[in-house]
């Protein structure tokens, strides 16, 4: 039987459910998921277990790095080649540029199968790493038989390692839409939500400054825990802000969906995101978008002036006007939220799989 092994880190709930349609649609053949590690300790992430068809777990010890605003995990795994001679699989997609996936890479070129570079990653996201982690990408990208990319800009960052544009395919990163629709009975009006968690990278300084000196009524909304939260809520009463302000901690799904119907607009003014998902959450649930042009998925998420704004979180008046637009202008930004709900058929499971369907047709006739 072909067999596909599509090699990533740990089980998400937005992967977990593309692979599990993928393999419940693929024509002929069956597709597997091997995994680097089980999770990573700053997840919360609610798995259905049900969904993990076909899933190999290897066995690995987990670095932790600390990365500007963040931390990176990295995965040490062993156990790699003697999944993959289980399988022997016609084809391996190899998410990112990790130890796992490198030693997929090795595999491919030894046995002579096509191997297709998988990456989330941008040339922002990625513009702190070093000589060898870019030395490791044009490695990657030379031997990879074809690529696939989760966003225009990822597919950007592709194409300036070295990867042929004939050879680049799009699978837009995404959520199972109907799972995040939301009935709406009543929004409140000036309720600002943001969806993430409370690490510097997030950028939620930024938004309390820019919430600085608005006149109009509003209440922003935090959904998420994390690290920051202390010194976030000595800023909310450093600026005056304190009283407007919700901390409402880590929400489950369901908990979530209500906070998405109860609000009225949407912001993310992240420092750094590959994509951002809480964007098409979001959309989901019909609602107006002010992002960060530092969530690189706004760009295949968000239309300018039509279902939200792309702001600079640094420019302080800008992001400010902007919210307060929303905030003086309801039906314009009720507006928007229905152009948002106009724009998801491009996130579709049924839409997004095409550029896996079309990499894989690609690599069994032309490699």
């Amino acid at each position: 039987m072909k067999r596909i092994a599509i090699i990533t880190n740990i089980p998400s709930p937005y992967r977990v459910d593309l692979f599990y349609y993928l393999q419940q649609n693929i024509k002929e053949g069956e597709i597997h998921t091997i995994y680097a590690s089980r999770n990573e300790d700053n997840r919360k992430w609610e798995i259905e277990e049900s969904k993990l068809v076909n899933s190999h777990f290897l066995a690995s010890y987990t670095i932790k790095v600390p990365n500007g605003h963040d931390t990176k995990y990295i995965h040490i795994s062993w156990g790699i080649k003697k999944i993959l001679d289980m399988l022997q699989p016609i084809t391996i997609i190899g998410s990112e540029y990790n130890p796992t996936a490198l030693q997929a890479l090795q595999y491919c070129r030894k046995k002579k199968i096509p191997y297709i570079s998988w990456t989330d990653g941008t040339l922002h996201s990625e513009r702190n790493i070093n000589l060898i982690q870019k030395l490791l990408r044009k490695y990657v990208i030379k031997y990879a038989s074809a690529y696939l990319a989760s966003s225009s800009k990822a597919k950007e960052a592709q194409l300036f390692y070295g990867a042929i544009p004939d050879k680049c395919f799009i699978s837009l990163l995404t959520v199972d839409i109907e799972k995040y629709k939301v009935q709406t009975k009543e929004r409140e009006r000036g309720r600002i939500l943001y969806v993430g968690s409370l690490i510097k990278r997030k950028g939620i300084d930024l938004l309390f400054r820019a919430l600085h000196g608005v006149k109009d009524d509003y209440t922003l909304v935090l959904a998420g825990n994390g690290p920051e939260e202390e010194s976030l809520k000595q800023l909310a009463i450093e600026l005056g802000i304190k009283k407007r302000v919700k901390f409402l901690g880590y929400l489950s799904q369901e908990e979530l969906k209500l906070e998405y119907a109860k609000s009225s607009i949407f912001v993310l003014p992240t420092r750094e995101d590959c994509f951002a998902l809480v964007i098409l959450e979001a959309m989901c649930a019909g609602l107006p978008i002010i992002s960060s042009e530092y969530a690189d998925g706004v760009y295949d998420l968000v239309k300018e002036g039509e279902n939200g704004y792309i702001i600079d979180p640094y420019n302080k008046e800008q992001f400010r006007n902007r919210l307060q637009e929303f905030l003086q202008y309801p039906l314009k930004a009720d507006s928007m939220g229905k152009n948002s709900l106009k724009y998801l058929q491009q996130f579709r499971f049924e839409k997004v799989s095409e550029g896996f369907w079309d990499v894989l047709s690609y690599v069994e006739h032309e490699v």
